[in-house]
């Protein structure tokens, strides 16, 4: 989370910007994290908006906020029929902004780090999914779950599982609200049809990464 989500806002055509940017370079789940999604307010205008979530769904239905740990990524194959997800990808679907990410790759020497970067400029947006719960105080908690799908291309490599990411012109159908829920599972596979695992680059970095508490921008440096 080094990159400012705001300096997105005109690209994104952002109405609103409440996400209270923190760089940090070790970001786990239970974090938070930006999602931009699209909200209708009282009058039914719609706008778009970048807003703080808790990485790590925790549907309206969950006793305890701790089952968000367990829900931190979704799999695309059964992420319409599962009791954890099936509400929030018809209804509340998010799009991730983020600089990188970490995966870690087995190797006879122990797991090896590696960061996953945009191959161009831009940042890379991941598919996500949000909901909403009531906390103990009444204030209400917004939570996020990453997509994620079988590994293609080189990013297999490494692991067997990669986010699903969207191209900027596939963010706008993601996220819209309007779309009928007998029309999410087409979105769905046509959304993981354009995933482009060459629109990701990536280079080795140091094992301290694996520590949560290390958090320095010399994390993501490459190593030999």
């Amino acid at each position: 989370m080094s990159l400012d989500p705001a300096d997105l806002a005109d690209e994104l055509r952002l109405d609103v910007v409440s996400y209270d940017f923190v760089p940090r370079f070790n970001v786990p789940p239970g974090s938070f994290v930006p999602i931009v999604v699209e909200r209708f307010d009282d009058e039914g205008q719609l706008h778009r908006r970048l807003e703080t979530a808790s990485w790590g769904l925790v549907p309206a239905w969950a006793k305890d906020v701790k089952i968000g740990f367990k829900a931190f990524n979704a799999r695309s194959e059964t992420v319409l029929d599962k009791p954890m997800f099936r509400q929030a990808i018809r209804r509340r679907r998010c799009a991730l902004p983020i600089p990188g990410y970490y995966e870690w790759e087995t190797t006879e020497d122990g797991k090896q780090p590696w960061m996953m970067s945009a191959a161009g400029d831009d940042p890379l947006f991941m598919a996500g999914l949000f909901e909403f719960w009531k906390q103990p105080d009444a204030t209400w908690l917004v939570s996020t779950t990453i997509l994620t799908m079988e590994s293609a291309g080189h990013l297999s490599d490494v692991h067997h599982r990669m986010p699903v990411f969207l191209g900027r012109d596939r963010i706008d159908d993601w996220i819209d609200p309007a779309v009928l829920s007998n029309d999410v599972p087409d979105l769905l596979s046509s959304t993981l049809a354009h995933v482009d695992p060459a629109s990701v680059t990536r280079h080795r970095v140091g094992r301290a990464v694996g520590n949560v508490r290390n958090d320095s921008p010399e994390l993501v440096e490459p190593v030999a």
